[in-house]
Order: C-alpha cells, then structure tokens, then sequence
C-alpha cells in the first residue's frame, strides 16, 4: 500500500522516543511486551485518558489479558452479553487471532443460517456466496444451497461454525422451493475437499444491464473487502477497480454498489472507490477527516478523492445518485464510503441497518516481532463534519437477500439468483427504483407461511476488521 511513508516514519519515531531510559508510567518492573502496549497505547489509543492508572494495571497478566484491560468502554459494541471491542491485539508467532477469508485456510464459501425447527436444534445453512478455485467451487456447492447435514450428521449450534474449513466432508444439500415453501433435500451429496489457503479477490463479480423501463445502463459491482492488492506491495485488487471503471462501467447511466458481505478494509482502497463514483466536479476535493486524539502533533488529518489515483486506466463514472447494497454485516470502510459520498450526491442504501464502525486503527508491532496490536487511533468525519453512525447506517429501503421477515429473528426464505442477477432481490429492488417501478416507502414484506426462526450471527462476522485500516 503507498500511502504509507510519511505516517511511517511518523510512527518510528513516536515509538522510539518511548524507549529511552524515562519510564513514562513510572513503574520500572513492567514486562517489555506488556511496558510496550501500554506506552504505545497511552501515545495514541484515541480513549488514551480512559485508561487505567498505573497502580491499577496488572503487569503479570499475559500481553493479551493486558491489552484488553486498557480499552474503553466507548471501543466496539455489547453483542448479547458480551462487549466486542474494535481495538485487538495477535500473537505472530503463535497464530491469527482475526484473519480475512484470504489469508486463512477455508473451504472458500461463506453462509448464514435458520433453525430447522422450533427446538432449535438442528440448523440449515444457507450458502450465501462461493469463492472461485475454492473446495466448495471445484465441489459444485452453489449459492441458494442449504446445507442440511455435515458428514450424515445434522448441523448444530456446535458444527455450524465448522463450516468454514477443516478436513475433508460431505454435505447434505436442499434446495427451497418457492412454489410449495418446502426444502427439498437433494440425492446427491457435495464433497468437499480439505479446507485450504483461497483468495477472495475482493471485486468478486460485475455486471452491466440496461433497465426494462427505461433502457438505462446500469452498472453493477460486488465488491467483499477493502483490499489494495494480495500483499502490502501489491495492488493488483485496486488495478481491477481502475481497469473496470474505464472499461465495462465507462457511459453508465447508473451504479449499484454492492457491499453486503463488506465488513471494512484499508481507507486507501475506500478513497479510490469514491474517486471512481462521486461527480466529476468534486474529485480532488475534501472527502473527509480523520480526528486523532489531542497527544498527536496532527490532530485533524484531512483525506480527499483525487484524480491521479485512476491512474492511466480509471476513469471516474460522474454519478449523480448511487444505490448502494449492504447487509447487518457491512461495516467500517464500506459505511466510511456512504458516508463520505452523501455530500456530494443522492446514496440511496438497500438492505439492512449497518453495523456502525466510525472508526479507524493503525497496526503497531513489538520490537521482537511476537506481538501486533491494532488499537482504535481516531474517528472519522466526512467533510461536512458527520460521523454519527456508531448505530448503523439505516437504510432507505429495508430488505434482505434471502428472507421475508415476520418480525426482528423470524423469517421466511424466498427464492435465491446469482449475485449480478437482475432478478436478485437487493439488486431487482434498485432497478425498480431506477425505472421507477418502487419507492423509498417500502416496508418489510411479511410472508404468509415458512417460517422459521434465524441463526446469531453469519460466516461474513468472522472476517471483520476492528475499524477502517488506516494506511502507515
């Protein structure tokens, strides 16, 4: 990534001032991984004031345990009864404690799921996506299958969350009949091969079709993580981006972004999206700002679209109104996104609340290479100073991909298409409203019959990074 020498150095150099002689918390029997943390994070944790006082930190704690008794309250969300803080902390040579779809050993296939019946004891999984030259894909699991059973055996609460890899398996599959409301269970079983290290290449699918209304040219983009490229050094995932925008997207008349599975990424690739889509007036203005905390000689970092980020290939769309798929897994960068474009034109969302990360972190590692933390360094703002989303980004039409609701945990499933589909429900539901066809009123839809109670949480969930990762 490139944005990154300045701030670097920046960093190099507040750290190292930490390691003279003068122990900034005047306690000289500290760890070195725990004196670390704690003198970093008093230097630029954005609740660095929140912080426990000396005397009632304890240094024997594992670096781990330590870490996390100095974070705010005001850092991340209670979900049920737990807080689930944003900032967190990993161990290199033991393992990822959070690892994206990528960069981890999976069968390449994420999913959600219902309870099969009213004891909640048996679960369906619903495959919500498939990754390309994954063991699910080479297996021919598609999108819409739901997985009824893992080796013969039904799943539960305690395999669910197997299904993002391990050994090889076969898997039970129905598929949902629309017409009758039933699960259809399939003769043929799917067998998966051993999870294995797949790329999610972030710009998963595209697609340009013309409205049946009023012949626009609509474009149409899946876009899963916040990602430059394969490596710190690559930028293969931003060149796709650029190379789409002056090519399959140039003279579109419209744009659906979809972000549904994006829980967030790197404020570098979010910045080139919206130099791509906002109108060709306000590139190279303002976009928004980042607030740091008042110990940083830079406390208010301004951050703008420009034009020299579309390279030789890119192209900016000039859009006036842009619809914008998401899902209660869409977060971080993905909101930072809307955000930032609602200045400037109409964003009109579909889908479900968002998850509410205005946030942003930095990545710091110890001296000996053993510890990394990534710890909340500031807020962000966009540039007419909002940043009131930490609840979610409502959205204007409330819909979600695979269900009807009843109520809050009560669905019903509803027939599934491809991703890019003009017939898929989130994307079926922007066309309407480009042709005209709908409006922002409408409501959730409340099926008759079928249903069935939804599982907490998703395969999507396992991916998300604490905040918006802001470029060293």
């Amino acid at each position: 990534m490139k944005i990154k020498t300045l701030l670097f150095l920046f960093i190099c150099l507040s750290l190292s001032a930490c390691k003279d002689d003068d122990d900034p918390s005047g306690n000289s029997d500290r760890p070195d991984t725990q004196a670390w943390i704690e003198d970093t994070m008093r230097e630029h944790y954005y609740w660095y004031n929140e912080i426990p006082v000396t005397g009632k930190l304890n240094y024997a704690n594992d670096p781990e345990t330590f870490f996390y008794s100095l974070l705010s309250d005001k850092d991340g969300k209670v979900r049920g009864s737990k807080h689930q803080y944003f900032s967190y902390i990993k161990e290199l040579t033991g393992g990822n404690t959070r690892s994206t779809i990528n960069e981890e050993y999976s069968y390449g296939f994420e999913f959600t799921g219902i309870y099969a019946d009213k004891t909640h004891q048996d679960i369906l999984a619903l495959v919500l996506y498939v990754v390309k030259d994954s063991p699910a894909d080479d297996a021919g699991l598609q999108r819409g299958d739901w997985i009824t059973e893992i080796n013969d055996a039904p799943v539960t609460d305690a395999n669910f969350a197997s299904l993002s890899g391990g050994e090889a398996c076969s898997l039970t599959i129905a598929k949902w009949d629309p017409a009758t409301k039933k699960f259809v269970i399939q003769n043929e079983k799917i067998n998966l091969a051993s999870a294995r290290k797949v790329e999610d290449d972030p710009v998963y699918t595209w697609n340009v079709i013309e409205s049946p209304v009023k012949n626009k040219k609509v474009g149409y983009l899946l876009y899963n993580h916040f990602t430059a490229g394969k490596s710190d050094d690559d930028t293969s995932y931003d060149d796709h981006l650029k190379s789409l925008s002056g090519s399959d997207f140039n003279g579109v008349d419209e744009f659906v972004l979809d972000l549904r599975y994006n829980n967030g990424g790197a404020l570098s690739s979010g910045i080139l999206l919206c130099t791509i889509l906002q109108p060709g007036n306000q590139v190279g203005n303002k976009l928004g700002y980042l607030q740091y905390n008042d110990k940083q000689k830079n406390k208010k970092v301004q951050f703008n679209t420009n034009q020299s980020l579309l390279g030789s290939n890119g192209k900016n769309l000039n859009l006036k109104t842009l619809y914008v798929l998401v899902s209660s897994s869409s977060a971080s960068a993905s909101e930072m996104v809307i955000n930032s474009l609602e200045p400037f034109m109409n964003v009109v969302v579909i889908g479900e609340t968002t998850v509410g990360k205005n946030v942003g972190s930095l990545e710091y590692t110890s001296d000996d290479k053993k510890w990394e933390i990534h710890p909340i360094v500031c807020q962000i703002y966009n540039s007419v100073d909002f940043t009131d989303y930490a609840d979610g980004i409502a959205p204007d039409v409330q819909l979600d991909e695979a269900f009807t609701y009843v109520d809050a945990q009560t669905v019903s499933p509803i027939e599934m298409f491809p991703l890019g589909d003009p017939n898929e429900h989130l994307f079926k539901a922007a066309i309407d409203l480009i042709d005209g066809k709908a409006t922002l009123t409408r409501s959730i839809e409340v099926p008759g019959t079928a249903t069935y109670k939804k599982v907490p949480g998703n395969s999507i969930d396992r991916k998300a990074t604490g905040s918006v990762i802001i470029n060293k």
